[in-house]
């Protein structure tokens, strides 16, 4: 997560063995997988080229649109393959953040240039046929989506100004209040955020660790890498924010009448926010547990534990790795008030440890009946 779009939360199976990752992660990947076959397809039509030889030509822009083809090929294959590689194989070099996103945003210029060219090009129908109007169609909605996702950010970026920064051993904990208007978001989802000083304006996406009614923010952000390492040095109060959301659909008003609530390190960050706003009359049951490596690094101890003071249908329990060893689903079924058998599985932490609980779990004979979780990696 050095150099990657990365959350400030680790990301986030009916009993029908549907695993659930629904939101705008899940689109992400689904784009992602797109975009490899967009690979594929244009990688065939370049060397399976038909053959018009001596049809009529849609216009005197043939030579035109054949050239913006042909460049548009080549801008594609750049642009996609360092979309879908991270790091250059065989070797240790990992392709930049900040590289991939700025380039990225070419290629909905480069369809430009494809739906010009498939327009123009010669071909062996004239542009009143179905098929000419059928692409002409899809060429004007894929240039409309690309300038909606253009302008959309801006339409949704509030301006927030840091009141408090604590750097915690687990995270640093930033809070900032808005300026205007204030971010709509519910507790669970993320948002992009950036700061307005030099080394820190590249937007990234973290998870809300709290949002007040008054529209106050909080993130919780661990050093994973340069970016965040570098937010750690260098914010401070008083700094100018950028913020964009909320996205994503981590929230357990959708889930069923009892839950498990399983954070990994920094992937507490969603349940912190939805805990802060548990009244106990949601009408759901919620067991809670926070597996750290060691307490000291555990954040926002106080208030998992005042709202189970004070909440019937909240418990908590901190799993503290170097006291209790390494949590499996066994002590996990053991050591938690409700059976998971009976429950959802809302798990936000490192991917290896959400695969062995929920294999745990099934072999045990308690496979949740629905596991709820996010994907932390975009690209």
């Amino acid at each position: 997560m050095s150099a990657w779009p990365s959350r400030s939360s680790w990301p986030r199976a009916r009993r029908s063995s549907r695993l659930s990752s629904g939101g705008l992660d899940r689109v992400y990947h689904f784009h992602r997988r797109i975009g490899i076959s967009v690979l594929c397809l244009i990688l065939v039509h370049y060397f399976l080229k038909p053959d018009f030889k001596g049809l009529a030509l849609t216009s005197g822009l043939n030579q035109l649109a054949a050239s913006a083809g042909k460049y548009a090929f080549y801008g594609f294959v750049v642009l996609l393959v360092l979309s879908i590689v991270k790091i250059i194989p065989r070797t240790k070099i990992e392709i930049p953040y900040h590289l991939w996103r700025y380039t990225h945003r070419f290629i909905g210029l480069l369809f430009v240039m494809v739906a010009f060219h498939q327009m123009f090009i010669k071909r062996p129908y004239d542009g009143t046929a179905l098929l000419a109007v059928y692409l002409n169609a899809f060429a004007a909605l894929g240039i409309l989506s690309y300038t909606y996702t253009q302008l959309l950010p801006w339409l949704r970026t509030r301006g927030y100004e840091v009141f408090d920064v604590a750097r915690e051993d687990g995270a640093t904990v930033i809070a900032a209040r808005p300026l205007r208007r204030a971010l709509r978001a519910k507790p669970g989802q993320f948002g992009f955020l950036r700061v307005l000083k030099p080394g820190l304006r590249e937007p990234h996406p973290f998870t809300i660790a709290g949002i007040e009614p008054d529209g106050v923010v909080r993130f919780a952000i661990k050093p994973l890498g340069d970016y965040t390492q570098a937010l750690r040095d260098g914010i401070a109060v008083g700094d100018r924010l950028k913020l964009e959301g909320g996205y994503g659909r981590f929230n357990h008003r959708r889930g069923g009448k009892k839950q498990i609530w399983l954070a990994g390190g920094i992937g507490v960050t969603p349940f912190l926010a939805m805990a802060r706003h548990l009244n106990g009359d949601e009408g759901q049951d919620i067991h809670m547990v926070y597996c750290v490596r060691d307490r000291r690094e555990a954040i926002g101890l106080e208030t998992f534990e005042g709202q189970a003071g004070k909440l019937g249908n909240f418990t908590f329990v901190l799993h503290d790795s170097s006291v209790d060893g390494r949590l499996d689903a066994a002590k996990l079924a053991n050591g938690s008030a409700i059976d998971p058998a009976e429950a959802d599985l809302w798990f936000c932490g490192p991917p290896p440890l959400r695969e062995a609980i929920v294999k745990g779990l099934k072999d045990l004979g308690k496979r949740p009946k629905r596991v709820e979780f996010e994907r932390f990696q975009f690209r």
